[in-house]
């Protein structure tokens, strides 16, 4: 099971409510939504209730009533038309489903079809990211995103399009967006009888015409896998109908001579790094009235499992939906993981998922407009800060802030409280989470403070309270309970990447086992170093006293069994661990860094002076004794020091709650919807600058895709070439990879490389 499937939550499938929030439906639909309905009564609600929820209203929906036997199917639909204006039924004789999409067809308003089954739902922001991307690509003919399949049967669908797998097996879903004329080019859905998969042959029609599709990267489409089974299962289940659909279906893929692409994101295709920022032609009135609710967007770079993620989560879910509406960007690639924490609180768009980067900021643009934004808060997307100056220049009126959680200084000179200090100009407030951090920004990076508040991340000292919590509330840890009984537990909790140093914490273990054997390591998270780690472990022969949990849903158990947790990390704000591990009333053994020794000190745990930074040696392993013994030491004595346990809980409820938090950003956000911004207008008036300063940050930041348009390239160097694409971006999120980069750029062997591929690549074209 990967990390997507490990996290994914089928119960919250997007039609299961209405929601109470009505968008302002500003003229002319844009979108007809067709749907064929027989006997669904069942589902129909929950289908309806996905299509009002959607966070684009410039829509129709027409259903057709195919002659439906079920008892109250009338009364049902009408019903739900008087729902919403938008919504009309026709009640019609049965002609069966085919016959029934085509005269849906007829009765479409609008250029853009969007096809959708009785018994399916849709993503709230299915119709919205579907719209912009087909605009944005004019050329492509329909959009379709990943898929959900649930009910009956739960499993996640994402699958890479190929045409010629097309040709074998259906891997596009009935859910799409599609040009109208595009379907009515190929013959509509009745160019096949009732016993063919028409979807299926649709796209083959429309691949045979050089049509090509846009796949989106995200789960907008929820299928229902019945355990009865539909019309593909029937066909299936029945020899000669299903003879009669292969052989159809194969004499039509026979007429797809050229490979066709997909755009795919994130994504096939080369952005235009050089283009200036632009803005959507959009005249329609905002979707929302101004002044009814406190207007947010935030802007992240993902939706990951790590303490800055945790602290957005606990900030947008704790935050009074009554008096805010939430809408949330993200700007860098990743899985499916904690995507569905956050929309529970508010609209998700990734833009990854569906927009080519030349785009992004006109859709962060006309969300601002259309939404009525009164505050933009922006934490750690790199691409974030670098538009910010853009978009303060076009909406002045808006209040701008950010919120940074550390510096490092072995990356980009700080890195983003570096970002923040060279906009800060444009910027209402800065929020840090130690105060550490903030003297650091006035001292070594010369910004002026005035504008910079810290607010602690906090604690919800409600869930993390050690007398709430079972250990067998974890599985995995329940299961080696007996062999921690009589032992002290030492807790190493965090991702296991380089900053983390997972090398360094087996050689301190090793030290303390040559001292007291009944010891133990419980090693929890995932990540890069997770391999190197466990080697390490077993080559130093201390293997038998370590536990390796991987990631865990519910870390609570772990912070309960532990008698001490540590962090010998070599960069760190404050770290969410420190505050769930004294939460929890277990001691805190940290490095000297960031602003650990604001929360950690003598009364709760020991804090360590590392000899080993990330200016002097980020990449170094070859630790020093010195440095050894002083973690030795300081674990020591704080497994000898029982008394300390008493007095953790005390230190974080004493101003360092979520709640204390959350209280504090509410009164700020009060306060800025009602004064508005204090920056000068006439200090941001350098347009061409700003658009200067995205088109800098694109050529700094080019990811390595490889150019493709929908149409016309070669066969299997697309998908290779996509699939290498997707392993770098996955290694330039490791910085250790990233530093091998700028070791490579610095000595000047990252020359010599290109060089030598230029010249074997002469030599095979000589």
């Amino acid at each position: 099971m990967n990390e997507e499937e490990k996290y994914f939550d089928y119960t919250m499938m997007p039609g299961k409510e209405l929601r109470k929030q009505k968008s302002i439906n500003d003229g002319e639909p844009i979108i007809s939504i067709i749907t064929g309905y027989y006997n669904c009564k069942n589902y129909i609600r929950e289908t309806a209730n996905s299509i009002i929820n959607q966070t684009f209203p410039y829509w129709e929906w027409i259903i057709i009533n195919d002659g439906s036997t079920e008892e109250g199917t009338k009364e049902t639909l009408d019903e739900i038309a008087k729902l919403d204006s938008r919504i009309k039924v026709y009640h019609e004789k049965n002609r069966g489903r085919i016959a029934t999409r085509d005269y849906a067809i007829t009765k479409a308003k609008c250029d853009l079809l969007f096809i959708l089954d009785a018994d399916d739902a849709i993503d709230r922001t299915m119709l919205e990211c579907s719209y912009w991307t087909l605009q944005t690509n004019p050329k492509a003919s329909w959009v379709y995103a990943d898929m959900v399949n649930f009910d009956g049967q739960e499993f996640l669908w994402r699958k890479i399009f190929d045409s010629d797998t097309e040709k074998r097996e259906n891997i596009l879903p009935v859910c799409s967006l599609v040009r109208k004329q595009a379907i009515l080019d190929v013959g509509g859905y009745g160019a096949v009888d009732e016993d063919v998969h028409e979807d299926w042959h649709l796209w083959l029609r429309m691949l045979e015409k050089g049509y090509f599709p846009i796949r989106m990267n995200y789960y907008g489409f929820w299928y229902r896998k019945k355990k009865e089974g539909g019309i593909l299962d029937s066909i299936n289940k029945d020899k000669k109908r299903d003879e009669h659909a292969r052989k159809e279906i194969a004499k039509q893929a026979e007429k797809i001579k050229d490979k066709v692409f997909a755009i795919q994101f994130p994504t096939t295709t080369k952005s235009n790094y050089d283009s200036y920022p632009y803005t959507f032609e959009w005249n329609r009135k905002p979707i929302n009235k101004k002044g009814e609710k406190i207007r947010l967007l935030f802007i992240f770079p993902w939706f990951k499992v790590g303490g800055a993620d945790k602290f957005n989560l606990d900030l947008i879910s704790r935050l009074d939906q009554s008096k805010f509406d939430i809408t949330i960007v993200t700007t860098e690639v990743s899985e499916y993981v904690w995507r569905q924490k956050f929309e529970k609180y508010g609209e998700v768009f990734d833009l990854t998922s569906f927009l080519h980067r030349q785009d992004w900021p006109a859709f962060i643009h006309y969300l601002m407009k259309t939404r009525n934004i009164d505050i933009v808060m922006e934490s750690n997307s790199y691409f974030g800060f670098y538009v910010t100056p853009w978009l303060k220049s076009e909406f002045p009126e808006v209040v701008f802030t950010d919120y940074l959680h550390s510096e490092n200084r072995s990356w980009r000179n700080g890195e983003y409280p570096r970002d923040s200090t060279a906009i800060d100009g444009f910027l209402d407030r800065t929020y840090t989470c130690t105060k550490v951090l903030r003297e650091s920004m006035k001292k070594n990076m010369g910004r002026t403070i005035d504008n910079v508040e810290t607010v602690y991340i906090g604690v919800d000292e409600e869930e993390f309270d050690q007398f709430k919590v079972n250990i067998s509330d974890n599985q995995d840890l329940a299961k080696v309970k007996d062999k921690l009984n009589g032992k002290k537990t030492i807790l190493f909790l965090c991702r296991i990447s380089e900053e983390k140093r997972p090398i360094f914490i087996v050689k301190v273990f090793k030290k303390l086992l040559e001292k007291d054997n009944q010891l133990m390591l419980l090693v929890v998270g995932d990540g890069p170093e997770l391999k190197e780690m466990k080697n390490i472990a077993k080559k130093d022969g201390v293997s038998e006293n370590i536990i390796f949990f991987g990631m865990q849903k519910n870390v609570k158990p772990f912070y309960k069994i532990a008698d001490v947790t540590v962090i010998c990390s070599l960069v760190e704000g404050l770290t969410i661990t420190t505050y769930e591990s004294l939460a929890m009333g277990t001691p805190v053994v940290t490095a000297d860094v960031g602003g650990q020794k604001e929360l950690v000190d003598n009364t709760c745990g020991s804090v360590v002076e590392n000899i080993q930074t990330a200016e002097n040696g980020y990449y170094n392993r070859g630790y020093q004794d010195e440095e050894i013994n002083r973690y030795v030491k300081a674990i020591e004595e704080v497994l000898n020091n029982p008394k300390l346990k008493d007095n953790c809980r005390e230190k974080v409820l004493n101003g360092y709650t979520v709640n204390h938090m959350v209280e504090t950003f509410t009164k700020e956000f009060e306060e800025f919807a009602k004064e508005g911004s204090k920056i000068n207008p006439q200090s941001i008036v350098n347009k061409d600058l700003y658009k200067q300063y995205l088109v800098l940050y694109n050529q700094l930041d080019i990811r390595n895709y490889f150019p493709q348009e929908g149409g016309n390239y070669s066969e299997t160097e697309s998908l290779k070439a996509y699939k290498i694409s997707q392993i770098k971006g996955k290694l330039w999120q490791n910085p250790v990879w990233r530093a091998f980069i700028k070791f490579l750029q610095k000595t000047g062997l990252m020359k010599l490389i290109k060089k030598a591929k230029i010249k074997e690549k002469v030599k095979k074209i000589i």
